[in-house]
C-alpha cells in the first residue's frame, strides 16, 4: 500500500523543516494506518536547499512503503542533516530502486549522500546526509 497526503507541502521559512515533517509524518500515517515512531526531529534552522531536499526525500521514502506494519524516522541536524527512514516492509529485493528524481545526484551535489538498503523480507532503510 502506497499512501501520500493529497496535498503535500514543503518546508517554506514560515513551517520551517521540523514543523514540515511532523505534519507530513502525521497525516500519512493516520491515511495508510501504520505506526510511525519519530526520534528525532531538528530544533534549528536549516538552510532552504538542505530542507527541500530533505523533505523530497522523505516523502519519496514513505511513498515506497508497502506492507509495513511499522515505520521510523529519524531527523537530525548538528554538523550535517541526517535523515534515515526505516521500514518492515518485505524490502525491495529484485524490484531495484529507481532514482527517478536524481535525489543522489543531487545530494552528492550539495556534498552529501542519499543510500537505500534493502532486501527481500527484511525492510528498507532510506538514509540522507547533507553537511550543514
Amino acid at each position: 500500500m502506497t499512501v501520500v497526503p493529497d496535498v503535500i507541502i514543503g518546508p517554506s521559512p514560515v513551517t520551517g523543516l521540523r514543523e514540515s515533517v511532523k505534519a507530513f509524518v502525521a497525516d500519512w500515517g493516520e491515511q495508510a494506518g501504520i505506526p510511525v515512531e519519530v526520534w528525532a526531529l531538528p530544533e534549528g534552522a536549516v538552510s532552504r536547499e538542505a530542507a527541500l531536499l530533505a523533505f523530497e526525500v522523505l516523502v519519496e521514502a514513505f511513498s515506497a512503503v508497502e506492507r509495513a506494519t511499522y515505520v521510523s524516522m529519524a531527523l537530525t541536524a548538528g554538523v550535517t542533516l541526517r535523515l534515515t527512514v526505516c521500514d518492515d516492509g518485505p524490502g525491495l529485493g529484485s524490484h531495484g530502486v529507481i532514482d527517478r528524481s536524481g535525489l543522489h545526484a543531487r545530494a552528492a551535489a550539495l556534498g552529501g549522500r542519499y543510500d537505500i538498503a534493502s532486501s527481500v523480507g527484511n525492510g528498507t532503510t532510506v538514509t540522507l546526509e547533507l553537511p550543514l
